[in-house]
């Protein structure tokens, strides 16, 4: 990957910075409830309800290390909602930054989903995710399966 310069948008999960391309980035949400069933791979914490159906909630950061533990919900997180329709918690979305792009061996993330680095003004580092490549093709095909039984789910509900 050259290094290229784009708009970004820096998350915060504990110490760890990310940044995901706003043109991955529909809309940064308040918390809000989360329906979550029973037997949910551990990555999916549930379900939000936007625009009137289920639309699943990711932890990135078991996404992106399955080793790392997902604390209590901060009252303060945030929904991340990405185009292509899935959210991701996050501790917190931070700013809106532009920079220059440094390229990282794929090889050092799982799914090759780190990308790139970002250094921000106040020296840190925001490590840049593909979203695109946050999930296998078999991992989406389970993840659009149970999204669709969230939302018959949900229609059973509504027609009591």
């Amino acid at each position: 990957m050259a290094v290229m310069t784009a708009s970004f948008l820096i998350l915060r999960i504990g110490a760890t910075r990310l940044a995901l391309p706003m043109a991955a980035v529909r809309e940064v949400l308040p918390m809000l409830p989360i329906d979550a069933a029973p037997g949910l791979p551990r990555p999916l914490l549930g379900f939000v309800a936007l625009q009137d159906r289920p639309v699943p909630v990711l932890a990135p950061e078991l996404l992106l290390d399955p080793q790392a533990q997902v604390d209590a919900i901060a009252l303060f997180a945030h929904l991340v909602w990405l185009r292509d329709d899935l959210c991701l918690l996050v501790d917190r979305a931070e700013d809106v930054a532009q920079g220059n792009l440094s390229p990282l061996d794929p090889a050092h993330s799982l799914n090759a989903a780190v990308v790139g680095e970002l250094a921000l003004a106040d020296g840190s580092t925001a490590y840049l995710v593909a979203p695109d490549r946050l999930l296998l093709d078999a991992e989406r095909a389970a993840l659009a399966t149970l999204t669709a039984a969230a939302d018959a789910r949900r229609d059973q509900w509504a027609a009591a």
